[in-house]
C-alpha cells in the first residue's frame, strides 16, 4: 500500500509541475499508464513523463 501511495504522490506532482509549466494544456496520467496532455486540436500521448515534457517544449517552441 506505500509504494502506491508514492507512487500516486510522484505522478501527483509531476502534473503539478507539468500544469503549471505548460499554461494552456490540459495534462493528465491515464489509467494504461500513458501522460497525456491536449491544447485546442494538438494532442501528446507517451508512457513517459519526460518524453511528454521534451515534445511539450518543442512544440511551444514552434509558436
Amino acid at each position: 500500500m506505500d509504494v502506491e501511495r508514492t507512487a500516486w504522490h510522484e505522478s501527483e506532482s509531476k502534473l503539478t509541475e507539468l500544469s503549471a509549466e505548460f499554461a494552456g494544456w490540459r495534462i493528465g496520467l491515464g489509467g494504461s499508464g500513458h501522460w497525456w496532455a491536449v491544447r485546442g486540436n494538438e494532442l501528446v500521448r507517451t508512457p513517459d513523463v519526460d518524453e511528454l515534457r521534451a515534445r511539450l517544449n518543442e512544440l511551444s517552441d514552434t509558436r
